[in-house]
């Protein structure tokens, strides 16, 4: 080989490990990672490889409502919780993929809010993506389909420079870099993503405790299109999920987490949403259960104290509701048949069973 040819490969190799070293300064300098619930949550889902049964999956009104600890000491499961903030369909689905692929999943317990199985495509709210890809295995086959299937190409420059749509503050660069020297990263410190000023603390196993109640009421964030109540980017990662778990002999819930009956009150055509789900149940031999619809109001006992804003539970109200999905899922596996435990309609939970918001509300449009 002539030496003309090997400086150049020199020459190539030294320009590679240059730009690696470029892009490792970079994302230490500029990114803050530290106070990131997914990358928490990832870095507990990868510890504990092998041990995980049963998984949680969904947006915020996942990881938000379902106390993993709970679960365990309830049901004597080894639970998960791998939701994450605006969680899309394909992120619940490459999500699950990757925690299947590490674990004996027994049973995967799907959270259904609407807002999500609503968005067109994957692209339509990126950081979604960049919060699970950015902190999935560098060797994870299904990190680089979810980029992919979002971003295509542009998505490998934000693999690569994650500061594109996650760099710090420049106020707060000196702050990060010393956690990140100290204890940022310490596996079981949750100091760094812990907010009292917010009333946010992550609490475990993908868990995140809220405080606070409801200042602004209860408002929609969109309205159901009767013609469509799921978009067709909805259906298709819904089904693939199904699919999956049936071949991978998973038993697979769908839930939707307690939504303010003032909420769906004030939410058009709510009812041809959970239809659609319940007849996809059925056709696919699974179960969904809509708390919303819950009847037994008086156990659940939701009311304005129990969430923190319009449609999110707060810690309270996390607690409560993950006593009744526990003891749901225990009278489920006695045998009982839980769907007696719901409103089949929400206008019967509207007019029969409605939770405290109502009356607050009422009292808010009185005043």
């Amino acid at each position: 080989m002539s030496k003309t040819v090997l400086r150049k490969a020199a020459g190539v190799v030294l320009f590679l490990v240059l730009t690696a070293v470029l892009l490792v300064a970079a994302r230490f300098l500029l990114v803050d990672d530290v106070h990131s619930y997914s990358r928490v949550m990832l870095q507990e889902l990868y510890a504990q490889a092998g041990q995980i049964d049963t998984l949680f999956l969904g947006s915020s009104h996942c990881y938000r409502s379902v106390d993993p600890a709970a679960v365990d000491e309830a049901l004597g499961t080894h639970s998960f919780n791998a939701g994450s903030s605006q969680q899309l369909p394909d992120g619940s689905y490459y999500m699950l993929q990757e925690a299947a692929s590490q674990n004996d999943l027994k049973t995967v317990y799907l959270e259904m809010f609407y807002t999500g199985y609503n968005q067109s495509a994957s692209s339509d709210v990126p950081l979604a993506c960049y919060l699970l890809t950015d902190f999935m295995r560098w060797n994870s086959p299904y990190r680089y389909e979810y980029l992919w299937e979002m971003g295509g190409m542009a998505s490998v420059a934000d693999l690569l420079l994650p500061a594109r749509h996650g760099m710090a503050t420049p106020g707060n660069w000196l702050s990060l870099w010393q956690a990140k020297l100290a204890d940022g990263y310490a596996a079981g410190n949750y100091t760094y993503v812990t907010y009292p000023d917010e009333g946010e603390a992550y609490r475990g196993n993908g868990f995140v405790y809220t405080e606070g109640t409801p200042q602004d009421g209860f408002a929609t964030l969109l309205d159901v299109n009767p013609e469509q109540p799921l978009s067709a980017f909805g259906w298709e990662y819904l089904t693939k999920i199904t699919d999956f778990c049936q071949e991978q002999g998973i038993r697979l819930v769908l839930f939707t987490a307690p939504l303010p009956s003032a909420y769906i009150s004030n939410t058009q055509n709510y009812q041809v949403y959970v239809t659609a789900l319940q007849t996809f149940a059925k056709e696919n031999g699974i179960q969904y259960w809509d708390f919303s619809l819950y009847r037994e109001q008086k156990e659940l006992d939701l009311g304005s104290g129990e969430f923190s804003d319009a449609h999110h539970l707060n810690g309270a109200g996390a607690e409560k509701f993950t006593a009744v999905l526990c003891d749901v899922i225990t009278r489920d596996a006695a045998g009982e048949n839980v769907a007696a435990l719901f409103f089949d309609t929400v206008e019967e939970k509207l007019s029969e069973c409605p939770d405290n918001t109502i009356f607050m509300a009422d009292a808010q449009i009185d005043s």
